[in-house]
């Protein structure tokens, strides 16, 4: 359900849009989870029935803010400044970076916010610093806990060395960096092991081996996943772990294809390819983002320079179409799957133009009409 420094989150590619992104670790955290456990306890219990969208509002002088509101859009209320906003499965928390969106200078103040969604669910908890890092959320675990962030320093001099993906305990406000090195993706098990798989490359060139790890979300018990040096951006689903294996283009953006690592009991198991699309110059293909409860569809995203597409995979026929919103001419952007894969969340605009200019919508799986929900806003996710 999740850059440049100027898109954030959309940036998954690792030439045409550069790596995920940043942070220094803060720990005002400590004195945070002391005060806020009781109160995010009975956030948490309050939230969990509901299904709740998180999204962005910002025009082209106003700063962005990120919102929270009904799955049908009422309700609305806004959170705090950030960009990106990442919602927790039980509803209770959203995170969001903060890159560029306070007033003044973009280069100080905190990198991360995660803002609690009930009216009186605490205190909202704020991490990093700008003036050293800046901070993305990647994904949450399913039972809210975890949270992993990409990271991405700022020191010119040992850049892999003090980049890496971060894992904050909500139930302390520790925040644990487990690895180092450049961040493509991460996901949590969705079966509630807390285990965690990401991508990670030692550089950020495009020639940079990059491959995945599985981890505990301590940082203990990493396993390499892959040694192929080419996959990246990876999906954690019922069935397997859907992923992106590169291949690199002469004077181009590497080229993706999303294979499936299903969980066969063979050793080593036998991946399945799931597209085998024509990528022209300057884009590079899907993304995985995000499976249906099944596995049997998969909402992914077409990126390149200049392009964010929602297209849906079903994953048995393995047929991969763009998602066509009204007559077709509605450029959709990937938000969100229902459990069931019926429905989608998508964004209705452009990349170019602030976060007002955009709709949240949600539409059919087979596409069709759009139903509006949020008539100016962007970056939208749900926990539906």
């Amino acid at each position: 359900m999740l850059a440049t420094m100027a898109l954030m989150g959309k940036a998954r590619t690792r030439s045409v849009l550069t790596v995920a992104t940043v942070l220094a670790v803060a720990l005002p955290a400590l004195a945070w989870a002391s005060t806020s456990q009781a109160r995010l306890a009975d956030a948490r219990a309050s939230a969990a029935t509901l299904v709740r969208i998180a999204y962005v509002t910002a025009g082209a002088t106003s700063p962005e803010r990120v919102w929270v509101a009904n799955a049908d859009g009422r309700e609305a209320r806004v959170l705090g400044e950030g960009e990106e906003p990442l919602i927790s499965p039980d509803g209770s928390q959203v995170a969001a970076g903060l890159f560029g969106t306070g007033s003044g200078s973009q280069e100080s103040g905190p990198s991360l916010a995660v803002y609690p969604t009930a009216t009186d669910g605490g205190t909202p908890l704020r991490l990093g610093d700008l003036s050293t890092a800046s901070a993305q959320p990647l994904a949450w675990s399913p039972d809210s806990r975890y949270l992993a962030v990409a990271l991405q320093s700022t020191d010119l001099e040992r850049p892999a060395q003090t980049s890496g993906l971060a894992v904050l305990d909500m139930t302390t406000g520790k925040l644990t960096t487990i690895a180092t090195g450049y961040v493509y993706g991460a996901s949590f098990a969705p079966e509630g092991s807390d285990r965690i798989v990401y991508g990670r490359a030692p550089s950020q060139t495009t020639a940079a081996g990059v491959n995945l790890y599985v981890a505990d979300p301590d940082g203990s018990d990493t396993v390499l996943l892959t040694g192929d040096g080419r996959s990246l951006n990876p999906l954690w689903g019922p069935h397997g772990i859907a992923f992106d294996r590169e291949r690199l283009r002469h004077d181009d953006a590497p080229e993706y294809q999303v294979w499936l690592r299903p969980f066969s009991g063979s050793r080593p198991p036998r991946l399945r390819r799931l597209t085998s699309l024509k990528v022209g110059p300057l884009v590079v293909g899907l993304v995985p983002i995000a499976f249906s409860a099944s596995g049997s569809r998969l909402l992914a995203e077409f990126e390149g320079q200049d392009t964010s597409e929602a297209w849906t995979v079903v994953v048995p026929s393995r047929r991969a179409r763009r998602l066509r919103v009204g007559r077709g001419h509605v450029n959709a952007i990937a938000g969100g799957i229902s459990r069931d894969g019926a429905v989608l969340l998508i964004d209705e605009g452009f990349l170019e133009g602030p976060p007002s200019s955009d709709k949240v919508a949600t539409v059919p799986f087979a596409g069709g009409p759009a139903k509006v929900i949020v008539a100016h806003g962007s970056q939208a996710g749900w926990n539906g």
